[in-house]
């Protein structure tokens, strides 16, 4: 069944994770998209990465395959005339142009974001960076951690007096694309309603204010910066954080939300006392709404002794009958790629990918009642669908050909220049 976006065509231009997240969004939901690569594909193709060792040399590359199931592939050269022309003719019937390229680079490549809202006014185009578009490093090369660590929110993870803990994600590239997502979205409504396309423009650095909008505004109002609390929430002065069992299994506990489960919890792990503790004597008080550290080095001491107490099939045992307390495991990669949760939901599905069989690759995250997505398919071989597309705009076969035979020049030439040849 077609999803909510099916109809529409998105173009994008987009390299690594920022951009080609926002298309598969786009994919996700129903509509067309066709993905530019230039004639040696998007560098993600080749990023292996760790434990890539034992795959086929063939084996789709992680970060490609996450980020851009669903699409078509054309490959062409953006700084030929040819190029140019193969991609005007596609964004003139484009509802979408998506990119993550730089505006220097684009602008190379005739494609100058003012430009292109000139010469296709009903085109809504989304243009992401690292550092917004404004301002003395708008153009500014950036990876991912360089704009978590320009945001903050590396300077909040990790151990007190310890060096900050890069956050194990590429959480400034990902929030980015889902900005840039909901921007072009909102174009879309926008246009619907007056009949032209715009610019749309967001950053990854952007994205990670909007990550932290609770802490910072704290910070702001206080004039007191918050700081990493290591395995607690830096405002939230309370029982909150991670605790491990006593096989060294961690445990995140949120919140008993009754008096009587916060009692029973006492009880369970045989510390009576701590019930008689007027600091966490109501839900306000145990989910840090007083603000203050009166007891809470004190009932943080005595979680991590109880917790260490007892083994966590024990613990997990008692708690399923406990309603009222809010808690998890903390789970790792192998855990939340097989979870019951994730796979009724469909927020995990299977792929069955060339070179290496069925993997779980992360689904559609949305569901519609009337128009549901279908399930992502594998990413498209580089220039697959190059003659389709160039066919369906009109071109001549000499015209793809052409194109093709470019491609396939700069292919080797690159080659070369890697292996040093002449």
């Amino acid at each position: 069944m077609p999803g909510p976006l099916e109809g529409l065509r998105v173009v994008e231009l987009g390299i690594a994770i920022q951009g080609p997240a926002a298309g598969l969004y786009f994919a996700n939901m129903g509509a067309e998209v066709i993905k530019v690569e230039p004639p040696f594909g998007d560098a993600s193709r080749y990023h292996r990465g760790v434990n890539y060792q034992a795959l086929p040399e063939d084996a789709l590359c992680s970060q490609f395959l996450a980020m851009n199931k669903t699409k078509r592939s054309l490959a062409l050269d953006l700084h030929t005339e040819l190029g140019q022309s193969v991609m005007g003719k596609l964004l003139e019937g484009a509802d979408v142009f998506l990119t993550n390229v730089r505006e220097e680079a684009l602008e190379r490549m005739g494609l100058r974001l003012t430009d292109l809202t000139a010469r296709y006014p009903r085109l809504v185009v989304g243009h992401v960076n690292g550092f917004g578009p404004r301002g003395d490093e708008a153009d500014k090369a950036m990876l991912d951690g360089a704009a978590q660590a320009r945001g903050g929110i590396v300077s909040m993870s990790g151990q007190p007096g310890a060096a900050p803990t890069p956050p194990g994600s590429a959480i400034a590239d990902h929030a980015g694309a889902m900005q840039l997502a909901l921007g072009c979205v909102t174009g879309l409504v926008n246009r619907s309603l007056t009949g032209r396309g715009q610019i749309v423009q967001t950053s990854s650095l952007g994205a990670q204010l909007w990550l932290q909008m609770w802490e910072l505004q704290h910070s702001a109002i206080t004039g007191v910066p918050l700081s990493r609390e290591g395995s607690h929430h830096p405002n939230i002065k309370g029982p909150y954080g991670v605790y491990l069992c006593k096989d060294g299994i961690p445990v995140l506990l949120v919140v008993a939300m009754t008096d009587e489960a916060w009692s029973d919890f006492w009880i369970f792990f045989d510390k009576p006392e701590v019930i008689l503790m007027e600091e966490w004597d109501n839900p306000g008080k145990r989910v840090g709404m007083a603000g203050t550290d009166d007891g809470v080095p004190e009932i943080r001491q005595h979680l991590r002794d109880a917790f260490a107490s007892k083994t966590f099939a024990e613990f997990e045992a008692w708690v399923a009958g406990q309603p009222e307390i809010i808690w998890e495991r903390v789970r790792g990669h192998g855990d939340v790629l097989t979870d019951p949760q994730n796979l009724a939901n469909e927020y995990v599905v299977d792929l069955d990918l060339p070179a290496t069989g069925v993997a779980p690759t992360i689904g559609t995250l949305m569901h519609y009642s009337a128009t549901p997505s279908e399930r992502p398919r594998v990413p498209p071989v580089l220039a697959a669908d190059t003659e389709d597309i160039m066919t369906e705009l009109g071109f001549a076969a000499e015209d793809v050909q052409a194109v093709q035979d470019r491609c396939e020049a700069v292919k080797a030439e690159m080659y070369a220049a890697l292996l040093g040849e002449p």
